[in-house]
């Protein structure tokens, strides 16, 4: 490219007191009119994720792993009943929730009647692990009907005997609740094919769904009440593209100082 006379940029402002994803567009041309245009991406890091700065591949795995892990409160499973209860309320009524599977709002008030813990990863696709089955971030109110019905299927997009489709609205959001879980716990495994054990999926529309289903404030309301008490976060809901740079690292070189 010769004599450049111009450069845009456009996007996002970078601030870098502010932690969040930046998406900035440069595009130059010269003289003789051409052009040339490349995008940067900058995340800037919360402090909670310091150590995981310039990492990736199974590099950020780890970090990720112990920081997720580090100086967690282990909760109850009876401690859901009240957590979710604010963590899932609905923003146009405090006294309800929001039914995970079904969209319905609830009284929030702990009642079977009402609602009761569906575990996105199932119970049974997780015997054994300590501590998994109670972790509130992998539970959220749903519908008991329809939590049966769910059962222990993996998540699709369509419903039949092996699997389950939730509402377009949370599709992503139980796409990263089940990443959160793959880091959590080094047991679990998310898989394109049904199987027993610690097994989930399907991995690939669950990519799908993430990269299409953008966190909403829901969602990082939720990931904020539940560090309250738990003192752990979801990367996946701060930070969506960490499940690229773990997954994709020889495409997303991070560039430190």
């Amino acid at each position: 490219m010769d004599n450049i006379v111009e450069c845009e940029i456009t996007g996002d402002d970078i601030d870098t007191d502010i932690p969040g994803t930046y998406f900035v567009e440069y595009k130059a041309k010269d003289a003789n009119g051409n052009e040339d245009h490349f995008f940067v991406i900058v995340m800037v890091l919360s402090e909670y994720y310091d150590e995981a700065a310039g990492l990736s591949g199974n590099d950020l795995l780890q970090r990720l792993r112990l920081i997720i892990n580090s100086d967690v409160n282990r909760l109850s499973y009876d401690d859901a009943k009240t957590i979710l209860a604010e963590s899932d309320r609905d923003p146009n009524n405090e006294n309800n929730v929001i039914q995970v599977y079904t969209g319905n709002s609830v009284p929030g008030s702990w009642d079977y009647g009402n609602w009761n813990r569906e575990h996105v990863w199932p119970q049974s696709r997780m015997e054994g692990i300590s501590y998994a089955t109670s972790d509130i971030h992998n539970l959220k109110p749903a519908d008991k009907s329809e939590n049966s019905r769910r059962g222990n299927k993996y998540f699709s997009n369509i419903t039949d005997a092996d699997a389950y489709a939730p509402r377009d609205e949370v599709k992503g959001d139980i796409a990263r609740i089940l990443f959160y879980m793959t880091v959590m716990y080094d047991e679990l495994e998310l898989a394109n094919n049904v199987t027993s054990g610690h097994y989930m999926g399907y991995l690939d529309i669950l990519v799908e769904w993430h990269r299409e289903d953008a966190v909403d404030e829901f969602e990082r309301n939720r990931n904020e009440v539940l560090y309250s008490y738990q003192n752990n976060r979801n990367p996946f809901i701060d930070y969506p593209l960490f499940y690229d740079l773990i997954q994709y690292p020889e495409l997303l070189k991070p560039i430190t100082n």
